[in-house]
């Protein structure tokens, strides 16, 4: 007997199509917000291990600058320059250089003039030692 070899058809349904469609539209999303929010786990959870190093930085910056204003206070300077044994003292006002804000250096009009005194004095001597 000879059997029928028709070529065999797969006829698909639109509810067959429209269920499919269906379920990638649910399925989508669902899969994209899983694989995001492992990143974004990973995201928060590297912001809040350098949120820590930043609290540990800040902490030793904090001790560093009330270590360094109490060695720069002036009584231990004095302490300090006192069991030395130097002869120390302050400057007057009128040997005294202060920085302004923008980095100029301010100085008294007769300190002004002595250090232009000095270097005209240092460069007659450079001149006299080439002279030589």
């Amino acid at each position: 007997m000879r059997r029928n070899r028709r070529r065999k058809t797969f006829h698909f349904k639109a509810v067959n199509v429209g269920v499919a469609i269906m379920l990638v539209a649910i399925a989508g999303p669902w899969v994209a917000n899983c694989l995001l929010g492992v990143s974004n786990d990973q995201v928060g959870a590297q912001i809040r291990l350098l949120e820590q190093e930043v609290r540990t930085h800040q902490e030793s910056l904090r001790r560093e600058v009330a270590r360094w204003n109490t060695l720069t206070e002036p009584e231990r300077l004095d302490k300090a320059i006192a069991e030395s044994g130097l002869r120390l003292s302050y400057a007057p006002p009128e040997r005294t250089v202060t920085m302004t804000g923008d980095g100029r250096a301010r100085m008294p009009e007769s300190l002004r003039l002595r250090l232009a005194q000095e270097r005209r004095a240092r460069a007659g001597e450079a001149v006299a030692r080439n002279l030589r």
